[in-house]
């Protein structure tokens, strides 16, 4: 496919994006078994992964790459887990095209940051989560700020900013 080709499909997907279901993303059935979900989304990872894209002079061109990578993760995910599937072919019987966690198992532990798709604000988001949790509160508060400019009406990067200030508030009461 030529770039121009390539440009016009990525652009079409990602306008889709928020109407496709994981299955239509991955080009899948809703039978798949997990051999056929894995196949699937490692052929389309081929072509669109971020990696390749890194250096491409379009900025905008890989956000919209970035962007269809990380949903096709994310529905690779939800596909494989048993228990994510059925509740997601629930929710996609009621006209809900995704399944959103604000947070994601990691080693045992959950990550919310990864419920937070702009990564600058993802970014922010953890910074300031690792300020928080080394009692840094003052730069805490600033890196929750930014993660808001980036992203302002995300509930999860919300709900922790608002928790920060009613802790200082606290202790400034104290």
């Amino acid at each position: 496919m030529d770039p121009a080709q390539f440009k016009a499909r990525i652009d079409q997907i990602y306008g889709d994006l928020e109407r496709y279901s994981y299955y239509e993303l991955l080009n899948l059935d809703h039978q798949a078994t997990p051999d056929e979900i894995r196949t699937a989304f490692h052929r389309m990872a081929v072509s669109v992964h971020p990696d390749k894209f890194q250096q491409h002079p379009d900025a905008a061109l890989r956000d919209r790459v970035y962007a269809i990578y990380k949903r096709m993760t994310e529905g690779y995910r939800v596909l494989m887990e048993a228990k994510d599937r059925r509740e997601y072919d629930e929710g996609l019987a009621q006209g809900t095209v995704r399944l959103v966690r604000t947070e994601r198992k990691v080693s045992g532990l959950r990550r919310t940051s990864d419920a937070i798709d702009n990564p600058k604000a993802r970014q922010f988001f953890s910074m300031a989560q690792d300020a928080e949790r080394r009692g840094d509160l003052k730069n805490a508060k600033i890196n929750y700020k930014f993660a808001l400019d980036m992203a302002p009406d995300h509930p999860v990067i919300k709900e922790h900013a608002e928790r920060l200030d009613d802790k200082l508030a606290q202790q400034k009461g104290s």
